[in-house]
Parts: C-alpha cells; structure tokens; sequence
C-alpha cells in the first residue's frame, strides 16, 4: 500500500516560477516533483485530521494546471478547477499581450473542466509558433499559464 503526505503546498498566483511539492514515500525516500507536472493525486492512510482539512483546502482552490502537451502542435489541452459557481472567462493571448482567442466565457458551476485550444485564432486561422498565453479568470481572481506552440 502507498503513504503519499504532503510537506509544502503552496499555489502560486500568474505562475511563471516552478513551484514544487515535496513528498516522502513508504519507503522513506523522498521526490521534489513540479506542481504543474501533477495530473492526479491519491490520497492513502492520512493520518490525521490537519492532513484530512490540508488535503481538503488545497483541492477545493481555484486552480489552472499547465497545459499538455507543453510545447504542442497542433493542439493542447487546458484544465482548470473553480472551488464555487461564478463567472469564468478563459482566454489565450500573444507575446503582445493581445487576445488571440476567447476559449470561453461565461457562468460556470463550481468543479474540475477541461478544454481544447486548437491553435486557431478569433477569426480561424492558425496561429504562428510561438509562445502564447493562457488566462484563466474566475469573477475577481485571475490566473496565467505560458504555453508554447511549435511547428
């Protein structure tokens, strides 16, 4: 049976810099792993009740996990997690700062969503290689990703 417990976990806002979890193993090793390299967390024999509210507050945050795949072409997929019902907008811009594409936008319940971006622009055409931006915004909080696309 796997322990997996959590030493740090801290969310970081527009996160360009590298933000890592630590975790001990069964085996007393321990792995510093990058947190927008983790896709899945499981969760055996927490052992107490801090662990239990820990687990709880960190999963239940707004969050934009980095996209994949990461350089991508022609399409990648973006996910991101709200903790409660409101209005998202997710957009994708330039090395300009300029709106490439609205992916979407509008009232969402509170839970984990996936999207697309095709690599295609507002009006359908393909964008150039380069390095893009994802923009998560969740009623007042904003959260940025950098993504690459090559061709």
């Amino acid at each position: 049976m796997k322990q997996i417990l959590f030493l740090l976990f801290l969310l970081y806002s527009l996160g360009f810099s590298q933000v890592y979890m630590n975790i001990n193993n069964k085996d007393g090793t321990t792995q510093k792993i990058p947190i927008d390299e983790i896709k899945k967390l499981t969760f055996s024999n927490v052992v107490s009740v801090e662990q239990s509210k820990l687990i709880s507050q960190t999963l239940k945050s707004f969050t934009l996990l980095q996209n994949y795949p990461n350089p991508f072409n022609p399409s990648t997929t973006l996910e991101y997690q709200i903790p409660e019902a409101g209005n998202v907008k997710v957009s994708i811009f330039n090395i300009r700062g300029e709106v490439v594409k609205i992916i979407e936008n509008g009232f969402k319940k509170k839970g984990n969503y996936k999207l697309s971006w095709n690599s295609q622009n507002h009006n359908g055409s393909l964008v150039a290689s380069g390095i893009y931006f994802v923009q998560v915004k969740h009623d007042d909080k904003i959260l940025t990703k950098k993504i690459m696309l090559l061709k």
